[in-house]
């Protein structure tokens, strides 16, 4: 991840190496906005290297063992914990057989090198538009868990990114897991994304359907075209109430390519986007749903 001409070095700060959760929390709460939280660093240390950020206390969690766990439960879900690692997700048997879209997405990521070291809640927090990461856990409609000293909450994905950085967390919190739900065994999720070979993807779709027989909940998501992650709602609606699938598919493709918000960059126009937002919903949904 590069956005400039970095530093060689960076900048000075105090580093702290908590060995439990609670030790962490109470760390942050002493230092609040000048401390960062360190699980991979993949995007920290970008970013203070080309003095985006520079804090006065960086504390690195990634050995602590409760932020460690991947697991799941049937009838619950898929808990990730905050310093899982990509390769790990990827690895993950649940993850590829049931969770399809989000093994997708870590697939189509970064080299293994990065993927030893980035975390998918670093992902969620960097909030950066093109990371592929948010996408299919807001199809998923998950959660996250953020805790304090003294608080413990939840909230959605889709919430919790506000925009291009900026999250729903306080200088005190930290992200400590990612809760997916338990999806039901007729279930059915893909990823796609389009790039031009560079880092940065121009547009990206995670899809889910409930089921792909006689879906009564569908999700589109897509990355990349917008600020933040955005549902394609009036698109969604086609997939449910068209009968003739194939017609809805197409149909559905050409509302999301008009309803969602996207943008003009250096990247790609944003007819140009439109355009892609259109091609991805026609070849996923074909996909899922196993038409021509």
């Amino acid at each position: 991840m590069s956005f400039g001409a970095p530093y060689l070095t960076l900048p000075e700060f105090t580093y702290h190496k908590p060995k439990s959760l609670k030790e962490a929390l109470q760390l942050l709460n002493e230092f609040r906005d000048e401390a960062k939280v360190m699980a991979g660093g993949v995007g920290l240390i970008a970013f203070m290297k080309e003095r985006l950020l520079a804090p006065n206390h960086v504390i690195d969690i990634k050995d602590i063992p409760e932020l460690k766990i991947i697991e799941y439960r049937k009838g619950e879900g898929l808990k990730i914990g905050a310093t899982v690692t990509m390769s790990e997700i990827e690895k993950h048997d649940i993850v590829r057989e049931k969770y399809v879209a989000l093994h997708q997405a870590v697939k189509a990521g970064s080299d293994p090198i990065i993927k030893n070291r980035a975390t998918l809640v670093g992902n969620i927090c960097e909030a950066i538009p093109w990371v592929d990461g948010p996408v299919p856990l807001i199809a998923y409609n998950a959660e996250l868990e953020i805790m304090s000293v003294d608080n413990v909450r939840r909230m959605p994905v889709s919430e919790f990114i506000k925009g291009p950085v900026e999250i729903s967390l306080e200088p005190n919190e930290i992200v400590t897991s990612v809760y997916l739900p338990d999806l039901p065994p007729e279930a059915k999720s893909l990823f796609m994304k389009f790039n031009t070979g560079s880092e940065f993807a121009l547009a990206t779709l995670a899809a889910y359907v409930n089921d792909s027989k006689k879906p009564r909940d569908a999700r589109l998501v897509y990355g990349a075209v917008s600020t933040k992650p955005v549902r394609a709602y009036e698109a969604e609606k086609i997939i449910l109430t068209n009968k003739n699938i194939s017609e809805a598919v197409i149909l559905a493709a050409e509302k999301a390519s008009k309803e969602i918000d996207v943008i003009s960059d250096v990247l790609a126009t944003e007819d140009y986007r439109r355009h892609l937002v259109k091609l991805l919903t026609i070849n996923v949904l074909s996909r899922i749903f196993e038409v021509g």
